[in-house]
């Protein structure tokens, strides 16, 4: 197992038990606890954990933003069925706007054989992956980078925004909450997407099973304004009646 994917792990049984014991993690991934003592070291140099004596709990906030390297590896595999199922929304000759998140990133993966696409995006990942795709004309919004996500943002970002038009909007979140719709840690990542979501015709969220019953630090959108939800897990009765009422059209990415 990779040192991020250990730490990954690691992070499952923390959001479940809040809680780690160094002699247990080391038994578990048959390391040492020397070993397990860096993963928690640099797990809290990115203010994910505090160390205590033979462990480590869980920093929870809702303004806490998981690093992009560890976003990266979470859930990859829902990431990119969803993805994959998403890329069937895209015509040929439409043109998109793609958020900075790690889940609509993996969208560049099946973009290769949709003819005259043109993308919009403030994701530098994403912008680098298409960058070898000869069928896509990619346009980057400029602005300030925001070094967390690897994004530009701002208000040179939105304005740049506003001189184009999409035929679609994909975008993720960090969160979905009954009372508020889609959140995100980062209060300039969402006013970004809501410019976005402003000169589009459909607006569409890729969310795995993870960000259900998760709030976060703001307000992105409320489910009203969402078009499609695809998800990798089927929800519950719900969640599924919530959307509904609001006009969401659900697709599962396995069916």
């Amino acid at each position: 197992m990779l040192t991020l994917e250990r730490q990954n792990a690691i992070m499952d049984i923390l959001n479940k038990d809040k809680v780690v014991n160094i002699n247990k993690l080391s038994g578990l991934f048959s390391i040492s606890s020397a070993s397990i003592r860096r993963d928690l070291e640099k797990m809290e140099q990115q203010g994910l954990v505090k160390r205590t004596y033979g462990g480590a709990v869980l920093v929870e906030g809702i303004n806490a933003e998981i690093p992009l390297v560890v976003r990266e590896i979470e859930q990859r595999e829902a990431k990119q069925l969803i993805a994959k199922k998403a890329s069937g929304f895209i015509e040929d000759q439409d043109t998109i706007f793609m958020d900075s998140s790690t889940t609509t990133k993996e969208l560049t993966n099946f973009m290769d054989g949709i003819s005259g696409l043109t993308v919009i995006t403030n994701g530098i990942r994403a912008i680098t992956d298409m960058a070898l795709l000869e069928n896509i004309t990619v346009y980057g919004i400029s602005g300030k980078l925001r070094k967390p996500s690897l994004s530009f943002i701002g208000n040179q970002a939105e304005n740049c925004v506003t001189d184009y038009w999409a035929s679609k909007f994909f975008f993720s979140c960090t969160g979905l909450w009954m009372s508020h719709g889609a959140m995100d840690y980062s209060d300039a990542e969402a006013e970004l997407r809501k410019k976005m979501m402003s000169a589009c015709q459909k607006i569409i969220l890729l969310c795995d099973h993870t960000k259900f019953d998760r709030p976060a630090f703001y307000r992105i959108c409320p489910f009203s304004r969402i078009d499609v939800l695809i998800t990798d897990l089927k929800l519950s009765e719900q969640w599924e009646s919530l959307l509904m009422q609001n006009g969401v059209d659900i697709v599962y990415a396995s069916d």
